[in-house]
């Protein structure tokens, strides 16, 4: 299992995600930086941790429309791969948004896509390997557009995922970010791991202690984003060695 340290980014800056609710993040403060860039930041914490693969919710594009793409340029330079959630809601931003980068992957999340046909777009326009996909939840609930989904459940969702193509997903409860009742979605992972033993399972929110890190292994996640714990070093550099 490896450890994907998570930025959030906000009007050009790094954020404190904390449960969700997007208008009370304020600048992250960092143990590694002072700076609330996210380059200078990742660069810190890469050079005192050795952690380099980065997810990265940018937050202008998800909420406003409005990519941070210099900035991503930068940032992408600063580690060895991005998996990128840029908002992505239908078509036409397929178009717009170059899918295909280097070193980078880029995250198509039912919190933004208005249909569950641009999925399917996507894995036929683009190559699957560089997309992965993203079940959002709030609390355990779908998070997505209204009707997007029509009444598949979780597993469902995530099995027409994985038929249109994609081999990675991430299940991502946001009412756990930042949060100290850590990780919710535990027993989810467990049975998509039993139903999709070929998927490649990543989780996030809420992984804060040592123990929470083991309880991911043993419900057979092959890797698990983690914000909070890592800026504020609530998780040690002993902690991480042997996820990095």
């Amino acid at each position: 299992m490896k450890i994907i340290p998570v930025l959030d980014i906000l009007n050009g800056q790094a954020v404190h995600a904390i449960g969700g609710n997007r208008s009370a993040y304020h600048p992250l403060q960092s143990s590694y930086c002072e700076s609330h860039c996210p380059c200078e930041i990742a660069a810190a914490t890469r050079k005192s941790t050795g952690l380099s693969n980065w997810y990265v919710a940018d937050l202008d594009g998800i909420v406003h429309q409005k990519r941070n793409d210099r900035l991503l340029d930068r940032l992408a330079a600063e580690v060895d791969s991005l998996w990128l959630d840029l908002g992505i809601e239908d078509v036409e931003d397929l178009f717009a948004v170059p899918l295909h980068c280097d070193r980078r992957r880029m995250i198509l999340a039912t919190e933004s896509l208005k249909d569950s046909s641009v999925l399917e777009a996507a894995t036929a326009m683009k190559d699957p390997a560089t997309l992965t996909f993203c079940l959002d939840l709030i609390d355990g609930q779908i998070r997505a557009p209204a009707g997007a989904w029509g009444n598949r459940d979780a597993i469902e969702i995530v099995s027409f995922a994985l038929n249109s193509g994609v081999s990675e997903v991430i299940v991502l409860d946001v009412a756990d970010v930042g949060e100290d009742r850590g990780p919710g979605t535990l027993e989810l992972c467990l049975a998509l791991r039993k139903e999709f033993p070929q998927a490649r399972l990543v989780s996030g929110g809420g992984f804060r202690t040592p123990e929470h890190l083991n309880r991911a292994e043993q419900s057979g996640l092959d890797a698990i984003l983690v914000g909070t714990a890592i800026h504020q070093q609530q998780l040690k550099q002993d902690d991480l060695l042997r996820y990095v």
